[in-house]
């Protein structure tokens, strides 16, 4: 088999040769399917993996060495991905887990409980962190002991209320998103974590460096602590891309505190997430996109991803000035990064809206608006007026002025971000002869479990 990543023209043949859907696909398109590696057209759920049988994607058009069949998370639009893994596919990710838990945590020295909140059924990173932690709890060389509650928060936080008094510590594996829910339904049960006790290994979607400080306070870490929140890049698709390091961490939080120089290097003063890239993928950045070429079962060739990212390398980091001479020498060669979903934006009146920078403007406001972590945003059309509806997560709702506090405090945000917009939006509010934006509240033990993102642009 060739190794894509030291010689990507020599896996692309292969894949030519020995699988029928990518050679219907390059027809399709109308390539030359000799064509060189960086010539290759990109694939993409939509024009590729939903348009043949899977088995027409796998190697010589076979499910033989398939050991397990899980699927990708929410495609609603476009119809859901269920991947065929052979084993070879998940080798050395049982160690892996294993390995970065016990230096990141000490679930090694400490005994720990490990609350698995995400979603289970056949979503593989559920599915998969699950399965890898009931091993290693059945074996009983780690002081751990395991619960899956998966989307049923308020079972999670029923067990921790119970039981955590017995651990060291406490791992909530979950969604950033829920980190909010879990506080406020431990807050209804009048339970209040040992300071520094609880942590949060998280899955499925980006966040801010200000929300993992704003977690650590709330948890009672050091705000510097690295991996009171953390993560890895990856999905069910592409397997995994990155991780976060102690290093990456630092780096990013060395951007977030020297916001111009995250201006300069990324385009924006809203960081984005910063990891080592794995040794089993090779990525490229096309056109502002992360691009990744991988063997698997279903080997994926120049995928489009459609996050956004780029990449930085170690070198061009040694001009920063202030950044500490031992994070950068503890970065990797080359660092990912990650801004997140192409669509990260709402598009109102032609200005577009980065959500990152809500959810940040959300996360800074005063302890007594209550902000409980989440929200959802949406333009609707009535009359052929558009609105911006924002519907804000608190965690309680006693005060009968805060909708009209946090409608204030967005209005004062959003048209302050350019002086266009601000003109653009008092005179079409004018015209409208109502505010364009409307803002409503909601305690966040009303919204389901389910809720995977915490940012969510509802149709």
């Amino acid at each position: 088999m060739s190794d894509p990543q030291h010689d990507p023209d020599a896996f692309a043949r292969e894949v030519v040769q020995r699988v029928p859907g990518y050679r219907r696909f390059l027809a399709a398109q109308g390539a030359d399917a000799n064509a060189a590696f960086t010539d290759l057209p990109l694939t993409t759920k939509q024009n590729y993996l939903l348009q043949y049988p899977i088995e027409e994607v796998c190697w010589d058009a076979s499910l033989g060495h398939c050991h397990i069949i899980g699927s990708s998370s929410g495609f609603s639009k476009s119809g859901s991905v269920f991947w065929p893994k052979r084993p070879q596919d998940e080798g050395g990710y049982l160690k892996a887990i294993e390995t970065m838990l016990a230096d990141h945590y000490g679930m090694d020295r400490k005994r720990t409980l490990i609350l698995c909140c995400m979603a289970l059924g056949t979503w593989f990173g559920g599915m998969a962190i699950t399965s890898a932690l009931r091993v290693l709890a059945t074996e009983g060389r780690l002081p751990i002991t395991v619960a899956t509650p998966g989307l049923n928060l308020a079972e999670a936080a029923e067990i921790y209320a119970r039981f955590h008094a017995q651990f060291e510590q406490s791992l909530w594996i979950t969604n950033p998103s829920n980190i909010g829910l879990i506080t406020s339904l431990l807050g209804q049960r009048g339970v209040t974590p040992p300071a520094g006790s609880c942590s949060f290994p998280v899955v499925g979607e980006y966040f801010s460096e200000a929300t993992r400080e704003a977690v650590a306070r709330r948890y009672g870490h050091p705000e510097d602590a690295p991996f009171v929140v953390w993560t890895g890049y990856g999905s069910a698709d592409t397997g995994d891309i990155a991780v976060e390091t102690a290093a990456s961490i630092a780096l990013r939080k060395f951007f977030h505190h020297h916001p111009a120089l995250a201006q300069q290097h990324f385009g924006t003063n809203e960081v984005p997430m910063l990891l080592a890239p794995s040794p089993s993928a090779l990525v490229e950045i096309v056109d502002g996109l992360i691009v990744v070429t991988r063997d698997q079962l279903v080997p994926l060739l120049r995928y489009n991803t459609r996050d956004r990212g780029g990449m930085l390398s170690r070198d061009a980091l040694a001009s920063l000035p202030g950044l500490p001479a031992d994070t950068l020498a503890a970065l990797p060669e080359h660092i990912l990064y990650v801004h997140g979903r192409a669509s990260n934006a709402v598009v109102f009146y032609g200005t577009n809206l980065d959500i990152r920078e809500i959810d940040r403007f959300l996360l800074e406001l005063p302890q007594d608006m209550a902000y409980a972590g989440l929200f959802t945003i949406r333009c609707e059309t009535q009359d052929d007026i558009t609105h911006l509806d924002l519907n804000i997560m608190v965690e309680r709702d006693d005060d009968p002025t805060l909708a009209a506090r946090y409608h204030g405090a967005l209005r004062s945000f959003l048209t302050g971000k350019s002086l266009e917009f601000e003109t653009k939006y008092t005179r079409l509010s004018q015209a409208a002869g109502e505010e364009l934006i409307r803002v409503s509240v909601q305690r966040a033990d009303a919204r389901t479990g389910a809720i995977k993102h915490r940012h969510i642009i509802e149709p």
